[in-house]
């Protein structure tokens, strides 16, 4: 059983952040909505329709804006007991090419953003166990946080990031109640995705998913079972496990798809 509150999502604007909030709310979950982006957090407030939910402006990178953020979530909806961390960017390209400023960022942004996001509602979501049912710490990877890709290096590494944390953490908060999982979803078809102006041949290795698909899976699989992991397609466990078990045979697979 979840615990009563609020639900925080974060990059709530576009993607999957929109997509999770949309979904949350029509199962009639209190949502906050937060995110850089004010245009599109005012688009997917009027999705949501009639559904209890707030817009926030949170900056993932700057802890006083988030500190904001929950203050402002907390009189709006009352006490905080969910959180999807699902802002985050992409860069893609040539590894060589790409100047060490666009890795810095990925990392401030995926990677250092989710432990802010985290650490900032930790308490939060920890109190509302205490007070009955599980709280939910959600925090989005990628296919590419389980293994790297060409010309997706520097998020690779992000992603990864995130893996490792959500795991620690994990271990950290094991009987308080507190549920860290970590989506590391396949492609979405996304804005974030479709905006490419390049699109490594990586890609070509699966079709992107429609992000509604991703999210219903995402949303069931903290229901249905407590891997840290939640993977939410056949393609994304058979990867997994082949680069677990038989890695030269991962490597083949990706150096004939990149050809």
């Amino acid at each position: 059983m979840f615990a009563s509150g609020a639900w925080v999502v974060t990059g709530a604007a576009s993607g999957f952040g929109r997509e999770i909030a949309l979904q949350l709310a029509l199962r009639g979950e209190a949502v906050a909505l937060w995110d850089v982006y004010a245009e599109g957090l005012e688009e997917t407030r009027r999705w949501l329709g009639s559904a209890r939910s707030v817009c926030v402006h949170a900056d993932v990178t700057d802890p006083d804006s988030l500190a904001q953020a929950a203050a402002t979530t907390r009189a709006a909806l009352g006490p905080i007991a969910h959180l999807v961390n699902s802002a985050g960017i992409l860069r893609v390209g040539p590894t060589a090419s790409m100047p060490l400023s666009e890795f810095r960022r990925l990392m401030e942004v995926n990677y250092l953003g989710s432990v802010s996001v985290a650490l900032t509602l930790l308490d939060d979501l920890t109190r509302a166990a205490k007070s009955g049912g599980r709280a939910t710490l959600l925090l989005i990877s990628s296919v590419a946080g389980l293994r790297g890709f060409p010309e997706l290096a520097g998020y690779s590494a992000s992603k990864h990031a995130i893996v490792g944390f959500g795991q620690a953490l994990r271990d950290e908060m094991r009987g308080t109640g507190v549920d860290v999982r970590v989506l590391c979803p396949p492609t979405g078809d996304t804005p974030m995705f479709r905006n490419l102006s390049h699109r490594p041949k990586i890609y070509d290795l699966a079709p992107a998913l429609p992000a509604e698909n991703i999210v219903r899976a995402a949303l069931a699989a903290l229901e249905d079972d407590d891997d840290l992991l939640v993977l939410v397609d056949a393609r994304s466990r058979a990867m997994l496990r082949v680069h677990q078990l038989i890695p030269a045979l991962m490597d083949r697979i990706v150096a004939r798809t990149i050809r």
